[in-house]
């Protein structure tokens, strides 16, 4: 039987951590729960890319269903420092069904580059 863990009287657990921490937190919590979050059955399906903007806060996925000619995981001419500068936030919480919008790879490179 697995011992339950459990903090001791009169003790707190505290954790502080540094915006790099953060950032590194939300993504690997991001890739931990791709399913719930771009709404797909398998998450090994979909190529993602990530960025960060460190000085606002703003965190930026964009996700697809094939690798691309040559597997290529990154995905040729879409800049994610441009969305992310470009881009209003899709949701206000993870935990709402509208949390995501669907583009086309037009639309995208058009918001990119407007």
């Amino acid at each position: 039987m697995k011992k339950r863990k459990t903090i001791p009287d009169g003790k707190y657990r505290v954790i502080k951590i540094s915006r790099d921490a953060l950032f590194e937190f939300i993504y690997e919590s991001f890739t931990d729960k791709l399913e719930d979050f771009l709404d797909v059955s398998d998450p090994t399906s979909v190529v993602t890319t990530f960025d960060m903007d460190r000085e606002s806060g703003s965190f930026i996925c964009v996700a697809r269903n094939e690798l691309g000619e040559n597997e290529h995981l990154q995905m040729e001419g879409i800049d994610t420092q441009l969305l992310l500068s470009k881009m209003k936030d899709t949701t206000d919480t993870m935990f709402s069904d509208g949390r995501f919008v669907e583009l086309t790879e037009e639309e995208l490179l058009m918001l990119q580059n407007s």
